[in-house]
C-alpha cells in the first residue's frame, strides 16, 4: 500500500445559495427576480446559474432592499429592531422564458363552484327518512 496512491471523489458545493422570489410588480417572460447573498456580485450570479443550473443568462442586474423596522415590545419598553437587508437580482434570460406555476387558480365568473356537500337525495340511508335527517 505504500506505492499505491488512493485518489478520492471531490465534490464542491456552493457557499451559498439564491432564492427564486415571485416579484410585486409584472417582469418581462424572460426575467426572473432571486434574493441573494449580500456578498454575492453580478458575475457570481451568473456562474452560479449557468455552471449548476445550466440556464443561459444575458443580463444581472442587482440593488439592496434595506430591512424592514419593526417595534417590539420588551419588558414594557418599545424598541426598535431592524430585519437584515436583502440584494435582489433580476436575472434576464437569453433564450428561455420563466412563468411561475399558478397553484392556487382563481375561479372565473361563469364557473360553477363545486361544493362538498351533498345534496339531500344523494344522502345514505333509506328515501323514507325524516326529513331533519
Amino acid at each position: 500500500m505504500a506505492g499505491k496512491v488512493l485518489r478520492q471523489a471531490r465534490v464542491f458545493l456552493p457557499n451559498w445559495y439564491i432564492k427564486l422570489v415571485r416579484p410585486g410588480n409584472e417582469l418581462p417572460e424572460n426575467e426572473v427576480m432571486f434574493h441573494v447573498p449580500l456578498k454575492m456580485t453580478k458575475l457570481d450570479i451568473r456562474n452560479y446559474l449557468e455552471s449548476i443550473y445550466s440556464v443561459r443568462v444575458a443580463k444581472v442586474n442587482t440593488r439592496i432592499q434595506l430591512g424592514k423596522t419593526k417595534t417590539v415590545l420588551k419588558r414594557g419598553v418599545p424598541q426598535k429592531k431592524k430585519l437584515p437587508d436583502v440584494k435582489v437580482a433580476y436575472v434576464t434570460l437569453a433564450d428561455s422564458t420563466f412563468h411561475f406555476p399558478d397553484l392556487f387558480r382563481k375561479q372565473e365568473v361563469g364557473e360553477e363552484k363545486q361544493t362538498s356537500e351533498k345534496q339531500p337525495e344523494e344522502r345514505r340511508g333509506s328515501e323514507d327518512t325524516s326529513s331533519w335527517w
